[in-house]
């Protein structure tokens, strides 16, 4: 699946209609019509945006795991840099995000018993 069919299955899921997120996005209906049918490419503020309009993550987008991180230069300009994360590096941090999770509760656990 391309970005485009990615944002329209999360768009639709959600229920929203392509003027909604084009006025959200600032553009016309018809301009918002063409980045999702693979006409124009959603720039990477628009990328961000409907992730946060959508409420997900921005890596759910790429088929490839790639994530977008923007930042400027000291003259003001911004650029993107975007890495290619490999799906079975994603599910080794999310399953360490669990396991501290886990630790974070048994820590406390300990301490609550240590205070009595």
């Amino acid at each position: 699946m391309t970005i485009n069919e990615k944002v329209k299955f999360f768009r639709e899921k959600k229920g929203y209609s392509q003027e909604s997120l084009a006025y959200r996005l600032g553009i016309e209906q018809s301009q918002y019509s063409r980045r999702e049918n693979g006409q124009v490419k959603f720039s990477a503020d628009e990328v961000l945006e409907i992730s946060k309009m959508l409420d997900i993550e921005i890596s759910e987008l790429f088929s490839d795991q790639t994530v977008v991180f923007n930042s400027s230069n000291q003259s003001g300009g911004s650029f993107g840099q975007y890495i290619n994360i490999p799906e079975v590096l994603i599910i080794q941090y999310e399953q360490r995000l669990k396991e501290k999770d886990e630790m974070i509760s048994l820590l406390k656990n300990v301490i609550e018993n240590l205070k009595k």
